[in-house]
């Protein structure tokens, strides 16, 4: 057999999470959580139920996990999606703008689509929205100051990227 540049993984070995970077443009900031038994700081994101569209699982999860309700940004993202036929490619689309993908242990992985969104800062988080194991602050930054507040290198690149293409 012919060996080729690719990589299997059947669905006993793969999640799907889908995340949102939400910004308030207005304020200058971007939504955060805070996990407080590990101390770190995160973008919301959660795993796909089954049938659900990726984006409503982004949104869904940055609810629960946060208790702010996000809304996806129409942005000029730069893609390899392809429309239909007969239609024009709009400007503004809502499709993911990055993906991740972790190694989690025993050959497993997470594959994390994450969309742009936006959210009003000033409005008070929902209480109850969270399950029981999760302990999460929802924390807005600001966008010079997001990027040195995320524990994770990828989740900041992820946060700077969103902002860019936002134009904030």
């Amino acid at each position: 057999m012919a060996s080729s540049n690719k990589s299997l993984v059947f669905s006993d070995k793969f999640v799907i999470s889908c995340g949102t970077v939400s910004i308030d443009k207005q304020k200058s900031k971007v939504l955060l959580i805070h996990w407080r038994k590990t101390g770190e700081y995160l973008l919301p994101k959660g795993r796909k139920d089954v049938g659900e569209a990726l984006e409503k699982t982004a949104l869904r999860e940055t609810f629960e996990e946060t208790g702010v309700t996000a809304q996806l940004l129409p942005a000029n993202i730069v893609s390899l999606a392809t429309t239909a036929k007969d239609s024009q490619r709009p400007e503004a689309i809502t499709e993911p703008f990055a993906i991740s993908q972790r190694n989690t242990g025993n050959g497993n992985w997470k594959i994390i689509f994450w969309y742009l969104a936006v959210a009003d800062s000033t409005i008070a988080p929902q209480e109850g929205t969270q399950q029981e194991n999760e302990d999460f602050d929802t924390i807005w930054v600001d966008f010079k100051d997001v990027v040195s507040v995320l524990s994770y290198e990828d989740d900041g690149r992820i946060a700077q990227k969103a902002i860019d293409i936002a134009g904030a």
